[in-house]
Parts: C-alpha cells; sequence; structure tokens
C-alpha cells in the first residue's frame, strides 16, 4: 500500500476543493429550481428504486460504520509501519469530526430547521431555527462523515482504486440518505461539499505544516 508525499496531497487537496465548489453550486441550483421534491417523487415512481430501497435504508443506517472501519485500518496500518505522520493524521480526523461534523454541522441544523421529506417533502429551505430532530434535514450529517473519511483515503493512499471506491461509497451513502426519506438532494450535495471544506480546513491548518516538517525531518537524517 503506497502512501502520497505532501506535494502529491496537496495536488489532490487543490482538485478536490474545487470540485466542492461544483457541489456548492449544485446546491443552490437544486434549492432554486425546486428540484428535491422533483427527484423524491421520480425515485417514489421507480420500479428499480424501490427494489434497492432495503438495501439502501441498511446502507444508510450501517454504512457509516465501514467507514469508521476503513479509517481505523488506515491508522492501524500507518502505525504498524511506524510512521508518526499516521499519528498526527489520527489527531487531524479527530479534529475534522469533532470541531466539524460534531459541531459545525449540529449548529447548522439547528439554525436552519428544515423539516425532513417525511415531514413535508415540498418544504422550503430553511423556514426556522429547531431543536427538533425532524427539522435537521440540511445538511446531512451522514454524507460529511462519509466525505470526511474518504478524503482522508483519498489524500494518504496513493491508489487511484482507493480513491475511487471512497468516492463511490459516499455518493451510495447520499443515495441511501434520500431514500430513507431522511434527506434532500441538495442536503446530500451540500454534506458532501462541507465534509471537503472541512478536511480542507483541518489539512491546511493542522496537518500539512506538521507533515512538512516530518518529511524535512527525515530528508535531513
Amino acid at each position: 500500500m503506497e502512501l502520497l508525499n505532501l506535494a502529491d496531497a496537496a495536488a489532490r487537496m487543490r482538485l478536490v476543493l474545487r470540485a466542492s465548489v461544483l457541489l456548492w453550486l449544485g446546491t443552490l441550483m437544486t434549492v432554486l429550481m425546486r428540484a428535491d421534491a422533483a427527484l423524491l417523487q421520480h425515485l417514489a415512481g421507480s420500479r428499480v428504486f424501490g427494489s434497492l430501497r432495503p438495501a439502501l435504508e441498511w446502507y444508510a443506517d450501517q454504512g457509516l460504520f465501514i467507514f469508521y472501519a476503513a479509517c481505523i485500518a488506515l491508522f492501524v496500518y500507518g502505525m504498524r509501519i511506524k510512521r508518526r505522520l499516521f499519528v498526527r493524521v489520527g489527531l487531524a480526523y479527530v479534529f475534522a469530526q469533532v470541531f466539524g461534523t460534531l459541531l459545525l454541522v449540529r449548529l447548522i441544523k439547528i439554525g436552519c430547521g428544515r423539516p425532513r421529506p417525511f415531514v413535508d417533502a415540498e418544504a422550503w429551505f430553511c423556514e426556522a431555527p429547531s431543536l427538533l430532530r425532524a427539522f435537521h434535514s440540511f445538511p446531512s450529517s451522514h454524507v460529511v462523515n462519509a466525505a470526511v473519511c474518504a478524503m482522508f483515503v483519498m489524500l494518504l493512499l496513493r491508489s487511484r482504486a482507493a480513491a475511487l471506491l471512497a468516492i463511490a461509497a459516499t455518493l451510495c451513502m447520499a443515495m441511501a440518505r434520500i431514500a430513507s426519506g431522511a434527506h434532500h438532494l441538495s442536503d446530500v450535495l451540500a454534506g458532501m461539499a462541507l465534509g471537503v471544506a472541512i478536511t480542507g480546513v483541518v489539512m491546511r491548518l493542522h496537518l500539512f505544516p506538521r507533515w512538512r516538517a516530518t518529511e524535512t525531518s527525515a530528508a535531513a537524517r
């Protein structure tokens, strides 16, 4: 399993941050064009989607454990090959989860107060702040979690297959959350964009400077 160096990781980061801009634009266009309700109506009448719904609902509930297991396996691998960098990566992942997906996303959910599709499939974007989980549709915290973990996989492993698998798993989580009736399309698009943004901030401010110091120290030996 070959690892990226800092320069390659930074290059990938710039690429995915550009992609996150497109995701934010997609979120805005979805809301303005009222595409959320149209997609839910289309999926409700799809036989193919209906046959896949049980599997998607299972993945919506249990899929995050797969992401957590993948990230833990990655960190354990780094510890076994005695890479100090992976200790810093582990801390960066904790920071992203605690301050990003747990704190920031929760505050956005409360402040937005968007009804989930099973409450009102045609509700407008943010109606009023709410502490009720039924009104915490925007953004999807499951998708944010998945995107954060996928980003760490993409920015550590050189394997393109691993990066594509991480992206595919995140897209499946997005579709699964829509299938379960927990989120709108714009919720999951924003979740992916926010997951990328959270990881980008943590990488830039915390991990990359320490990664650079580690590589410089290793080169000086």
